[in-house]
């Protein structure tokens, strides 16, 4: 059996042995003028003995970086992150920057290549969808060498930095709420990408809404495709204890069940009720028109991008500051998948008086 190689030490096993910050270890490698002359020194040495070195992408972080934002996401036929990367790129460019943006195509080792690459070509900052599941910190430590990387959508792994999220849970509470109230109590929930914080946070939210109902939860996950929703679909559908309603986790699962549900000539909302994680144009308007958990893409965007700017600002005045973690809140859009909307009744009003008549 050969020996496997020794482990490259890290930039916090620096920061531990020279009793600094990270941020300070950062700003000897990238030879920053507000270093005090001992704490460099502790730091070089720390350096030294453990054989710390720098990957590529953090030597060449060294200098003046480009007027440039990296932007990675999941997917960019994705309707949801075209619609943030628009919203990046308008900001960027109003602030004087250009757009770096890329699909990792949910693959996580992907996506640690492309930002690796883009910290070679110096980017100003990184804003990350990331991919990357629990315990998959290596974009930690390419922030750990200075670069500003704020995360939106989900946090980023094993890192405290900045990150924008919205109410996954309590939109997904909503959702399930919804099917109840309509009499609903075999609800099933579908979807994809199960390992991403927010198809997490949104089974969490279906599971413990029904668990607290008294209803049992059923959660369907890997539904990839139009046929294998189509499946599914066909199978739930011929059983004896079929669900009478549906939650689907996102957008895209929406769509295939739409069109499953059609081509399966299944009736919504009189054969099966639906509700769908995101909205999307024609939501409103198709029939009859979905009902949806609305979540605002471009002020998730918005919001990243400003925490973005102002974390570039701040370390180019050496400023170290708290990492933010901001929360949006979703709308349930009600409409006509679910069956009728009923509004509560008028108040009943006791009946008049005889002193009132008199009046």
């Amino acid at each position: 059996m050969s020996k496997s190689e020794p482990r490259t030490p890290t930039i916090r096993e620096v920061a531990k042995l020279a009793r600094v910050g990270l941020m300070t270890v950062s700003r000897v490698i990238n030879n920053h003028p507000s270093v005090r002359p001992s704490t460099r020194k502790k730091v070089e040495a720390a350096i030294e003995q453990l054989g710390y070195r720098q990957n590529e992408a953090a030597r060449l972080l060294k200098g003046q970086r480009a007027k440039m934002i990296g932007l990675i996401v999941p997917d960019l036929s994705d309707a949801f992150f075209a619609s943030c990367a628009h919203t990046v790129q308008h900001m960027a460019r109003a602030h004087g920057y250009m757009t770096l943006v890329v699909s990792s195509e949910r693959d996580p080792d992907l996506e640690f290549q492309q930002a690796e690459l883009m910290a070679s070509r110096k980017v100003s900052g990184l804003l990350v969808v990331t991919s990357a599941p629990r315990g998959d910190d290596r974009l930690r430590e390419l922030q750990n060498t200075g670069l500003a990387i704020v995360a939106f959508d989900r946090p980023l792994p094993g890192s405290d930095a900045d990150c924008v999220l919205v109410e996954n849970r309590v939109g997904a509470e909503e959702a399930t709420q919804h099917l109840i109230s309509h009499g609903h109590s075999h609800i099933a929930c579908v979807g994809y990408d199960e390992k991403t914080y927010p198809i997490h946070e949104r089974v969490l939210g279906y599971t413990h809404h029904m668990i607290a109902s008294g209803l049992k939860p059923t959660v369907t996950l890997g539904l990839l495709t139009l046929d294998g929703v189509r499946q599914w679909l066909s199978s739930v559908f011929a059983s004896k204890n079929r669900p009478t309603a549906i939650f689907s986790l996102n957008h895209r699962t929406s769509v295939f069940l739409l069109q499953a549900l059609a081509d399966l000539q299944i009736r919504i909302p009189e054969d099966m009720a639906l509700v769908g994680f995101d909205d999307f144009d024609l939501a409103g308007i198709i029939s009859p028109p979905l009902t949806t958990v609305a979540q605002p893409p471009i002020e998730l965007a918005r919001r990243a991008m400003t925490l973005l700017l102002e974390r570039i600002q701040k370390a180019h005045d050496g400023v170290d500051a708290s990492p933010a973690k901001i929360l949006l809140p979703v709308k349930l859009m009600i409409r006509a998948s679910c069956g009728p909307h009923e509004s509560p009744a008028p108040a009943v009003l006791p009946p008049p008086t005889d002193d009132h008549n008199n009046r």
